[in-house]
């Protein structure tokens, strides 16, 4: 055979590189890229399980916080609906209602703790009623603003009934307006063998 003149040896050079450069895409960068497409894959796994349990994290916070809320509407409930009469609180609030508003407070008395009335369908009350009635003298506007003010109050109050008399006012006295008040307040039980009593008379200081 004839040597293979310059040209063809070119040809054949470059077929060569050709050839190489192929295998080098093959064997070398090929598995690269698929290297890379695996590498993307678990990065969108990851960013999937990242917003997964930021979700997650979101949810407790939430569930944290309603858990807060509802604990401290369970405690306002507690304050309004006690499981006891506790009654010289509620004597107390009375009177400082009393005092605020400019009225005498000379009189309370305090019936017996009778359960809640029966529901329609026969169901017994969950809760406890304490009757108190109270007598106060003072403006009309005064009394007005107790009654008003007294169902503000943290124990939860409620005026079932309220008459007003006026008296004339004397030589040593002036004209008031005489109003008897009568409420309940509520609890979920009374205490357990006892019945909440007070004085017939409270005087305010």
């Amino acid at each position: 055979m004839g040597r293979l003149s310059a040209q063809n040896q070119m040809i054949i050079a470059v077929a060569v590189l050709v050839v190489l450069a192929a295998v080098a895409v093959f064997l070398g960068i090929m598995p690269l890229f698929s290297e890379a497409s695996e590498i993307d894959a678990q990065i969108a796994t990851e960013q999937s399980n990242l917003a997964t349990a930021q979700a997650l994290v979101a949810r407790r916070q939430s569930a944290k916080a309603q858990s807060a809320a509802n604990e401290v509407e369970l405690m306002r409930i507690a304050n309004r609906v006690p499981d006891s009469p506790q009654l010289p609180s509620v004597i107390i609030e009375l009177q400082d209602v009393a005092n605020a508003s400019g009225l005498e407070f000379p009189q309370i008395n305090v019936g017996a703790v009778s359960q809640g009335p029966v529901a329609p369908d026969g169901t017994p009350a969950s809760y406890h009623v304490l009757p108190i009635t109270i007598s106060l003298r003072g403006d009309w506007s005064d009394l007005v603003e107790y009654q008003h003010r007294i169902t503000k109050l943290e124990r939860g109050v409620r005026v079932t009934s309220s008459t007003f008399a006026y008296v004339p006012g004397t030589e040593t006295t002036l004209a008031m307006v005489q109003g008897t008040i009568v409420l309940e307040v509520y609890m979920m039980s009374p205490a357990a063998g006892t019945t909440p009593t007070a004085p017939a008379d409270a005087t305010s200081n």
